[in-house]
């Protein structure tokens, strides 16, 4: 299987704000072919889907050449992950033949909530399925945090179906909760065919988040409030990913459809970032 280069647009989440075709249009020049949605506007909340029909954005995506192969589908910290309109989400993606739905971050904190979330995205998962939609559940550090001899990200492992339920892993998230990317792809198997490329700052030290919490039971969101900056994310290729080593490996595994960059860094100009972001994952891919 060859492994396609995709763009997550969390990456580009303010220029999409500001001009979402025009946004898309500058993402299509630089070279991406995939995309992956992001589908509110984060300034005000709004799905662009209530700003723009969806045969407008499709057209928009045709037009630029552009493949939205996923989407991610979230709620807002707080929410219960059953308070979205999956009904109408779904069918939406069905609309615009995105072919699977991402669930981006369940604020889980341990074993009880862990195992509710685990039933909530088997869920989803099988309405996904009826409607002939994949659907993935994507880590950040929180689900590493261990319980006994296991981490929540075990837990939604083991207690998701693998027919309803399959795994985007970032591969950065999953070092900054203290565990080897390529064990995690090893174990997850074929239930993880897409994953999140980006790059850590040499100067982020210790690159496990664990070792600095110092509360017993943190809040998942004060850990990315008070102990990531936005600093500590570089463009590929600066930072602390063996580059060659990782894809050799993805490539060994052999079901990786996607590697999506998602450019989290905040310093200089974002679609300069993004752009170099496709040329290392071209060299690093294609060779």
């Amino acid at each position: 299987m060859t492994m396609e280069i995709g763009l997550n647009l969390y990456s580009v989440f303010r220029e999409l704000n500001d001009d979402y075709f025009g946004t898309l249009e500058k993402v299509a020049e630089m070279g991406y072919k995939n995309i992956e949605l992001i589908t509110a506007n984060f300034s005000n909340g709004k799905r662009y889907s209530d700003t723009f029909t969806i045969s407008a954005i499709k057209q928009k995506f045709n037009e630029l050449g552009l493949t939205a192969f996923a989407a991610h589908e979230g709620v807002a910290p707080g929410q219960s992950i059953m308070d979205n309109d999956w009904d109408k989400i779904i069918a939406e993606n069905v609309e615009l033949e995105c072919k699977s739905i991402v669930f981006p971050m369940a604020f889980i904190s341990g074993r009880e909530d862990t195992l509710q979330t685990a039933l909530q995205l088997n869920k989803i998962g099988k309405k996904c399925k009826e409607a002939g939609l994949a659907f993935y559940y994507h880590n950040h550090a929180h689900e590493f945090k261990r319980v006994g001899d296991q981490s929540l990200f075990d837990l939604l492992v083991e207690n998701t179906n693998p027919e309803f339920v399959k795994f985007e892993l970032d591969l950065v998230w999953a070092m900054r909760g203290g565990y080897d990317p390529s064990s995690l792809l090893e174990k997850l198997g074929s239930r993880c065919d897409l994953i999140h490329q980006k790059d850590l700052g040499k100067h982020v030290k210790p690159v496990n988040l664990f070792l600095v919490i110092n509360e017993e039971n943190p809040n998942p969101m004060t850990i990315y409030t008070e102990y990531v900056k936005s600093t500590d994310f570089v463009n590929l290729g600066a930072g602390i990913v063996n580059f060659e080593e990782t894809y050799k490996k993805l490539n060994e595994l052999g079901y990786i459809r996607y590697a999506i960059v998602e450019n989290e860094g905040q310093i200089g100009d974002k679609f300069t970032n993004i752009k170099n972001d496709l040329n290392v994952m071209e060299q690093t891919i294609q060779g």
